[in-house]
């Protein structure tokens, strides 16, 4: 039991340290608007803006929040345009595969891939109200060839222009 426990802390230990390595973003310059990038805005009282949002993970274990804070940026993106928004999850390349929400009635919503800012981007299309719960994920962990679910709950209080 007792060697368990070592090994346990020797991982945290190794998750905190990567967590602590992570590279933090850097914000310069003003928008077409005057707003000023890595400032806090109020997403609704803003048009339009792309916005790096802290958010919470919940619904998994330790160990899963952990992983997930050692492998995926602090915040999530969120686009608000004229159409609606977009909720945009990145995670360091290749660690997870095949990123879903998972919708109020329990579907499978596929979103978009792509690359920004040295991250992997799962996109998804999210109304308001979604952003204000919890908004639930499935992703197969490419390491451990394992599928898993967990949420996100964005601080839409601590949204910063970044674009």
């Amino acid at each position: 039991m007792k060697k368990i426990l070592t090994i346990a802390t020797v991982i945290c230990t190794f998750v905190l340290f990567l967590t602590a390595c992570t590279q933090q973003k850097t914000y310069e310059g003003e928008d077409e608007f005057g707003r000023t990038y890595g400032e806090i805005y109020d997403v609704d009282s803003q048009p339009t803006g792309v916005f790096d949002v802290p958010y919470e993970i919940s619904d998994t274990s330790a160990m899963g929040k952990a992983m997930i804070a050692a492998n995926c940026a602090d915040y999530v993106e969120i686009e608000k345009t004229s159409d609606g928004y977009l909720l945009g999850f990145l995670c360091k390349s290749s660690m997870l595969g095949a990123v879903k929400m998972i919708g109020a009635d329990g579907s499978y919503i596929d979103g978009s891939e792509s690359e920004r800012d040295g991250y992997q981007a799962f996109t998804f299309s999210v109304t308001r109200e979604m952003l204000e719960n919890k908004i639930s994920l499935q992703c197969e962990v490419s390491a451990m060839n394992k599928t898993v679910e967990f949420s996100v709950m964005p601080d839409l209080d601590g949204a910063i222009l970044a674009g």
